[in-house]
């Protein structure tokens, strides 16, 4: 199973992948996390992960060597242990010259993440006009696309999801029915009340993470699935309904 990860407007798309990678590793195949933001990448800055993982899916896209992309994935990865399974994790570059360039690989990645034997959680980042993670979203069998619970954020990504996904004659458009949105309670603006949430995206409504920085910062300090902390966290439970939500979905 794929899951991309993006946003339209809102914040915590990163910190979505992160921890729902971290919920799907309950499996003793363990998941993938690859961060591909052409923006550029910020996880090899919140995680302690190895220096020579930093910026993998630059290696990833363009290899010095003949290799298979399946192989370059295996070779760039990052363990990060997650309880049961494990999260193996490929950041994308920090520069966003060389993030974006990944998407224009000389060895072509996206056809691979269907046979990593795990489930795949990719993080695209925002989504733009002429963004170049289309391929991403395409491939998936699942869009998670996270917002804010105000007003701006609310309108700008419902006029989105109305539109497929498109705001630009090149753009391809979304599949029917692959979206899930969920709102992060970042504590800014006013929020919608959650009712209203799950009134104006109907089907398409995913849950409400809470803002929670000590679960997240539990993590980034390697918590793992199974640690107390996460286990009688309000924000894991809810990425818990959410990974059930989308696996059903994608079934």
């Amino acid at each position: 199973m794929i899951i991309a990860v993006t946003a339209w407007r809102g914040v915590g798309a990163t910190t979505t992948a992160l921890l729902l990678a971290v919920e799907l590793a309950g499996d003793p195949a363990g998941a993938w996390l690859i961060e591909a933001d052409p923006a550029g990448g910020s996880l090899a800055g919140r995680l302690d992960l190895p220096a020579g993982t930093v910026g993998a899916l630059d290696r990833v896209a363009f290899p010095t060597a003949r290799t298979s992309a399946g192989a370059a994935f295996g070779d760039a990865a990052a363990p990060l242990t997650a309880g049961v399974g494990e999260v193996r994790i490929v950041t994308s570059p920090v520069d966003p010259f060389r993030a974006h360039a990944c998407h224009q690989p000389r060895l072509p990645w996206v056809t691979a993440l269907a046979d990593l034997g795990a489930p795949v959680v990719v993080d695209v980042g925002r989504m733009r006009a002429g963004s170049p993670t289309w391929p991403v979203l395409l491939a998936a069998d699942a869009v998670i696309v996270v917002t804010a619970p105000e007003v701006a954020a609310v309108v700008g990504t419902h006029e989105w999801l109305a539109a497929g996904g498109r705001v630009a004659p090149a753009d391809p458009g979304l599949p029917s029915g692959v979206t899930t949105v969920v709102a992060v309670a970042q504590p800014a603006g006013v929020a919608f009340p959650r009712s209203s949430l799950a009134a104006e995206f109907g089907g398409g409504w995913g849950g409400w993470l809470p803002w929670e920085p000590a679960t997240v910062d539990a993590v980034h300090r390697g918590a793992a699935r199974a640690d107390r902390r996460l286990r009688r966290s309000p924000l894991m439970g809810a990425v818990q309904q959410l990974a059930a939500r989308v696996a059903r979905s994608a079934a």
